[in-house]
C-alpha cells in the first residue's frame, strides 16, 4: 500500500512538471508573436543598408539599419541598430532604435526596444516603441513616453504625433511642465 502511494505521488509530480515545462515552452512563444519587431520566416540579410521613400520629386523619409534583414515571400522588413530620418519642408526627426519592423507595402513601420528622436535642436522624445503610419504621415506610441523642447516636458501614456513633431498630442496620465 505504501509502494503505492510513492508511485502515484511520484507520477503526480512528473505531470506537474511536464505542465509547468509545456506551459514555459508556450507562453514563450506568445512573446514572440506579439512584437512585430522580431523576425520570422527564411530571411535574406543585409548588412549596412538604407532604404528611402520619395513622394513628390522629395525625401519623405529614410532608414538605415546596422542589419536588415527581408522575407522575400511577404516583403517584411526586419531592421537592426535602425536610424530612422523623417522630413517635412526644411524640418527633420531623426528616430534610433534597436529594431524595427516594416510591412512590405512599406505602409506600417514599427520601431521597438528604447526609441529615441531629436530634430537636432531642442525637441527630443523618448518612448519604449514608436509606430510609423505611412498613410497618414503620423507617429503614435501606445507605451509611456517622454516629450520635450525649448518650452516644456510633456510625458504621457500614449503618444500621437506628427512626422517631426511640430504637433504633438499626449494620452493618458498627460502631464506638461513649462520650463
Amino acid at each position: 500500500m505504501l509502494k503505492n502511494k510513492k508511485t502515484i505521488l511520484v507520477i503526480a509530480i512528473v505531470l506537474a512538471l511536464v505542465g509547468v515545462f509545456i506551459w514555459i515552452l508556450l507562453s514563450g512563444e506568445a512573446e514572440t508573436k506579439t512584437d512585430p519587431t522580431q523576425p520570422t520566416g527564411n530571411l535574406v540579410t543585409f548588412d549596412g543598408s538604407t532604404i528611402t521613400e520619395e513622394q513628390n520629386g522629395k525625401t519623405a523619409w529614410s532608414v538605415s539599419a546596422e542589419q536588415i534583414k527581408v522575407n522575400p515571400k511577404t516583403k517584411e522588413i526586419y531592421l537592426t541598430n535602425m536610424k530612422g530620418t523623417f522630413y517635412d519642408g526644411d524640418k527633420t526627426l531623426v528616430v534610433t532604435a534597436p529594431r524595427g519592423y516594416m510591412t512590405g507595402d512599406h505602409n506600417k513601420m514599427q520601431l521597438a526596444g528604447g526609441v529615441k528622436g531629436t530634430n537636432g535642436a531642442d525637441v527630443e522624445l523618448t518612448t519604449e516603441s514608436i509606430s510609423f503610419d505611412n498613410k497618414t504621415k503620423k507617429l503614435t506610441s501606445e507605451t509611456p513616453f517622454t516629450f520635450s523642447n525649448s518650452d516644456a516636458v510633456v510625458t504621457g501614456d500614449q503618444l500621437e504625433a506628427d512626422t517631426v513633431l511640430n504637433k504633438v498630442m499626449a494620452k493618458g496620465h498627460a502631464k506638461l511642465v513649462k520650463k
